[in-house]
């Protein structure tokens, strides 16, 4: 081998064990800094170890793709997705995702380059176990991480008690776990290594359980306990030689029944309710699955629409609006993905994507276990393949109540790659094209790879980076002034690239803050919003259907006072989005606001009525009554409540008011004083009510009430007494 050839085999290997250090890095300065340094640093990477391996792979056969149903398969799989992306609902946001996810077809791609790269300069299993225990060595380094975490010693990103590593979510952390305690245990099957080193394992894997339980994810939990069992169970049931190895195996499965079941059986008692993180293991059950089973039965509703391709990447957002549940009113209400990977397979690419997804688990455990290499044997030993197989539906199980994220996938992409090396063979066609020679081809290759990379890596990360750290720059308090913020939005929009989705929501949510901010100059307000809008119209364009963009803008011109331009997108999406109860509400304050009562007290009649446990929409309904002069319907709607926050709730007392249901008013502000004597402001209100009724010498008793209860109001409420005495209305 040349020395170029050796200069460009060693940056590629070099690049290959770098990927998985990718999961320590969190990106401060970049707009989702959990999701997005990683993501960009896996692809700058790929990129630069594919150029090379393409230079390698022409000018030496013997790292060029081999043979086996995972190249076929994988070239598949992203087949069908790019046409389920292309045909989808938004291909743009298909391709590109955003920053949330950082998925989307280039993503697969990446993933795609990766498997090809990795499994062809891998080539020995000497290499493939230095990268694997390269990455346990990394997973041990983030469980101490976690135990830092756990000690308080470093923040939980994401708040709370579950930890979440450099992951900033403890579902992703607990999959990254999961998957590195059975290649741990794998490793330490499949090589000879000295007692030391054993141990180093054995503590990994005490760091990666410990960890994953504090993770407190029950996805993760019940793979666990399922791969584990499956594992244990394949070695009881095929081994028929070790008679010593079924017994402890034997004991395992039995060990691990009872602890299982000893913790299902003492779920209500005292030490698992008073421990977080034991008692939301053991509360699993399918009644606590009920917001999920919804989630899947929009999915199926939406899959039936688009059996074949489905909806493209990132098209879950218009199934779920489409067919909304009324009942899911108290959870997020703008769910991107099924938390099941079946549905989202089916969502994303169709029946085709699935089966192309799965077709990669399936070969998996084909070559697993039925695999032979060129001698005829076969290259795992059962131990091995059991806790491979384990692997495999420990992962499954968890991503059938999560869904997979880069790092989650670089894992299993890994794996595919190494069996994929251990069972490929040389294609003869690829093998009989000529490897390059002349110099000048050479040059000419090179330079054209150069460009390309330079291209790749700029309109695929530099240019993206710069919307992040703009993006992120935008929304931090000013130094100088907030027009710096308008610029900042302003850049990071220019681009044609991932995320201006986002920055188009987080500039309307600014400009509306800005709107309402006395200080700051009319001229500049007005600049804002312009950019806001022009910004979302742009998004809407590109995503008509999206009843998210349409909620986003009809809301946003509510805020501004601008009914008439937000009734048109607040109409479209309700007719997106018909059972949605926050569009309904959205939609009837704005027909509240342009005096249509008759339209608001019918919209919101009917969101009460599709899910009348919500005590939101009840009160939405209530107060669109009122307003209407139907005040028998609150009655109604609240005979059979006593909760005092509900009755004198601020919207059913201003519609009262503003309704001169005084008497009405006064006793709710009675109640609501009653239930919290010591409030000052709630006199406050009582005397503006007894003033409006007339009641003038009860004004001012409360007035006085007022003052007394704070002191800093006396110079203000001796004021409006003194106006309510000579007889005007203050």
């Amino acid at each position: 081998m040349q020395t170029i050839d050796k200069i460009f085999l060693g940056v590629t290997r070099v690049g290959v064990f770098l990927v998985p250090f990718v999961p320590l890095i969190v990106a401060s300065p970049l707009f989702f800094p959990f999701i997005t340094g990683k993501n960009f640093a896996f692809r700058i990477i790929v990129e630069v170890i594919f150029a090379c391996w393409l230079m390698l792979a022409l000018r030496e056969p013997s790292f060029r793709p081999k043979r086996s149903l995972f190249l076929w398969s994988v070239g598949a799989f992203l087949a069908v997705v790019f046409l389920a992306d292309i045909f989808g609902e938004g291909p743009f946001k298909a391709f590109w995702s955003n920053f949330e996810r950082m998925e989307g077809f280039i993503t697969l791609l990446h993933l795609g380059a990766y498997f090809l790269v990795t499994a062809s300069v891998l080539n020995t299993e000497k290499l493939w176990h230095r990268f694997f225990a390269t990455s346990v060595g990394v997973s041990a380094f983030l469980g101490i991480y976690g135990i830092l975490q756990l000690a308080g010693k470093i923040v939980i990103n994401q708040g709370g008690a579950r930890l979440d590593g450099t992951f900033g979510n403890a579902a992703y952390f607990a999959g990254y776990m999961l998957f590195h305690i059975f290649i741990t245990v794998f490793l330490i099957f499949r090589h000879r290594i000295s007692p030391p080193f054993k141990w180093l394992y054995g503590g990994a894997i005490l760091l990666q359980v410990t960890t994953l339980y504090y993770t407190a994810t029950r996805g993760a939990g019940l793979g666990l306990v399922g791969g584990l069992l499956l594992a244990l169970f394949l070695v009881a049931i095929f081994e028929k030689q070790n008679r010593r190895l079924r017994i402890y195996v034997g004991t395992s499965l039995i060990v691990l029944f009872l602890l299982v079941g000893g913790l299902y059986a003492a779920r209500e008692s005292a030490f698992v309710k008073g421990n977080s993180t034991l008692n939301r293991f053991a509360s699993i059950s399918l009644e606590k699955a009920g917001p999920r089973f919804m989630v899947w039965g929009m999915a199926w509703e939406g899959f039936k629409d688009r059996p074949i391709l489905g909806w493209g990447q990132e098209g879950f957002n218009y199934v779920f609006n489409k067919y909304y549940n009324p009942n899911m009113w108290s959870q997020e209400q703008w769910f991107d993905r099924t938390h099941n990977i079946f549905f989202d397979w089916l969502i994303a690419a169709g029946f085709l994507g699935l089966i192309s997804y799965l077709a990669l688990f399936f070969f998996l455990l084909w070559y697993l276990w039925k695999g032979k290499i060129d001698d005829g044997t076969a290259p795992f030993s059962l131990m091995e393949k059991s806790v491979l197989t384990g692997l495999l539906f420990a992962y499954f199980i968890h991503n059938f109540f999560v869904f997979d994220n880069l790092i989650s996938y670089i894992l299993f992409f890994s794996l595919i790659a190494y069996i994929h090396a251990r069972f490929g063979k040389a294609i003869p066609a690829l093998q009989e094209f000529k490897e390059l020679k002349s110099e000048q081809v050479q040059y000419i290759s090179a330079s054209i790879l150069i460009l390309a990379l330079l291209g790749g890596v700029y309109f695929l990360n530099i240019r993206p980076i710069g919307v992040a750290q703009a993006l992120i720059k935008g929304l931090k308090p000013p130094q100088k002034d907030i027009h710096e913020n308008l610029e900042f939005y302003k850049q990071a929009f220019a681009q044609e690239t991932i995320g201006t989705q986002e920055v188009a929501e987080q500039a309307m949510q600014t400009a509306i803050t800005i709107a309402g901010a006395p200080q700051i100059p009319m001229e500049v307000k007005t600049e804002f919003i312009a950019f806001a809008t022009s910004a979302m119209n742009r998004e809407i364009e590109r995503a008509p259907e999206d009843a998210r963009l349409r909620m986003f803008m009809g809301g946003f011109f509510n805020r501004l006072g601008r009914f008439d331009e937000a009734l048109p997108h607040l109409l479209k999406a309700h007719e997106l989005s018909p059972n949605k109860q926050t569009i309904a509400f959205e939609l009837g304050n704005t027909y509240l606001s342009t005096g249509k009562i008759s339209e608001a007290k019918t919209i919101l009649k009917e969101s009460f009525e599709k899910a009348p446990e919500y005590g939101g929409a009840r009160l939405a309904y209530a107060v669109s009554a009122i307003y209407s002069g139907e005040f028998d319907v609150p009655e109604k709607l609240f005979a059979p409540t006593t909760t005092v926050n509900i009755l004198t709730d601020e919207r059913l007392i201003k519609a009262y008011y503003d309704t001169k249901q005084y008497k009405v008013v006064i006793a709710l502000l009675k109640l609501r004083s009653e239930a919290d004597p010591n409030n000052a402001q709630t006199h406050v209100s009582l005397a503006a009510a007894y003033l409006a009724n007339s009641n003038r010498n009860d004004a001012i008793s409360s007035l006085k009430k007022a003052i007394e209860l704070n002191p800093e109001f006396k110079a203000q409420g001796e004021f409006y007494i003194s106006e309510i005495r000579a007889g005007r209305n203050p």
